[in-house]
């Protein structure tokens, strides 16, 4: 898969949620860590068990009253605003600074309103470039009307919170795991890291050079009478937005009509047979190339190409400057015989 969004949930993924329990302790004193434990349990819970939708602040509100209700209502406002500035895991920036790099877009998916987002990101100083919020759907992980926010294709969606994994993963997308000591998910992710930094370093290992083996080729692309085709290096496979790579086997004495190419470039380098091409608006012309031997085919030029051997096929390497396979059929009388032309460049005349 070719990875194009990388959306990471927020809180316990991308920013520290035990990183609030200082921030806590002049409203809950030496006991804030515990009392930080159970409203994170008890919001949780609020998401999962209440039938009646109620925006993420909300449910942080009455999680916190749940659990400390001698707290006074001012106190327990200030807490709830910690939630907009918890602080960051130390890989994060870095992390979705590489994930930029490499070009892939990255996203939050999480069950914090628009706004939660958005302030828990600025004051985080972490730059993303696209936000779904379960208040989009009025509904919470593992509601998969959450996850179906996320294009399944060239998506991976990572969490640090094995439930979310786990639910992400039965919603049909392709998921990371943060192992960071929680509860792993029921279901096994397609990747488990222990960082940010280890997922950014995985991705980049993926999505960087890649090598196509000559028996991993793609058969299923455009075919042509006479003519067998298999691609090597696609958007799709690979990634590649301007050339497309293949191989093409020309049978024995076969030959395509007249046609181009529209504006698409093309390279051929042959690597066995006997390669003729013929070019011109009436097919005037003519020059042969052999094994190691590469032809180039500007756009629109008409051409035919031939095997010029009747008993072997003729099997070359085709770079186009393309994704879509751009075939003009020409129909053109073409001149008997066509001229002969030497094909070497001008600097080195035979």
């Amino acid at each position: 898969m070719r990875l194009e969004l990388v959306a990471f949930d927020l809180y316990g993924t991308l920013l520290d949620v035990s990183g609030l329990a200082k921030r806590l302790e002049p409203y809950a004193g030496p006991q804030a860590a515990d009392l930080l434990s159970s409203w994170r349990k008890a919001q949780l819970e609020r998401t999962w068990r209440e039938k009646a939708y109620e925006p993420f602040d909300m449910v942080t509100a009455r999680a916190l009253e749940e659990v400390a209700p001698r707290l006074g209502a001012q106190d327990r406002l200030r807490m709830c605003e910690t939630w907009l500035s918890l602080p960051p895991f130390p890989d994060a920036r870095a992390a979705l600074e590489s994930l930029r790099r490499a070009r892939i877009r990255r996203a939050v998916l999480s069950n914090g309103t628009p706004a939660m987002i958005r302030a828990a990101l600025a004051a985080a100083d972490l730059e993303v470039d696209d936000l779904f919020s379960a208040d989009d759907v009025r509904a919470y992980k593992p509601d998969p009307k959450v996850y179906a926010l996320l294009r399944r294709e060239g998506t991976l969606f990572v969490s640090a919170n094995g439930w979310d994994a786990e639910g992400a993963k039965r919603s049909g997308l392709t998921v990371a795991w943060i192992d960071r000591g929680t509860p792993p998910p029921g279901l096994a992710p397609d990747l488990r890291v222990h960082s940010l930094g280890e997922l950014a370093a995985a991705v980049w290992r993926e999505q960087g050079v890649r090598v196509v083996k000559g028996t991993e080729l793609d058969p299923n692309t455009a075919q042509t009478p006479g003519m067998t085709r298999a691609a090597a290096i696609t958007h799709a496979r690979a990634g590649a937005e301007k050339i497309w790579a293949g191989t093409v086997i020309i049978h024995p004495n076969a030959k395509t009509g007249a046609h181009h190419h529209g504006p698409v470039e093309s390279v051929l380098y042959v690597v066995r047979g006997r390669a003729r091409m013929r070019w011109g608006e009436r097919l005037e012309y003519t020059a042969e190339a052999g094994p190691g031997d590469f032809i180039y085919v500007p756009p629109y030029v008409p051409h035919q190409e031939i095997n010029a051997s009747r008993e072997q096929p003729l099997e070359c390497v085709v770079i186009r400057s393309g994704q879509e396979p751009v075939v003009v059929n020409l129909d053109i009388a073409p001149v008997e015989p066509p001229e002969e032309v030497k094909w070497i460049d001008p600097i080195h005349r035979s």
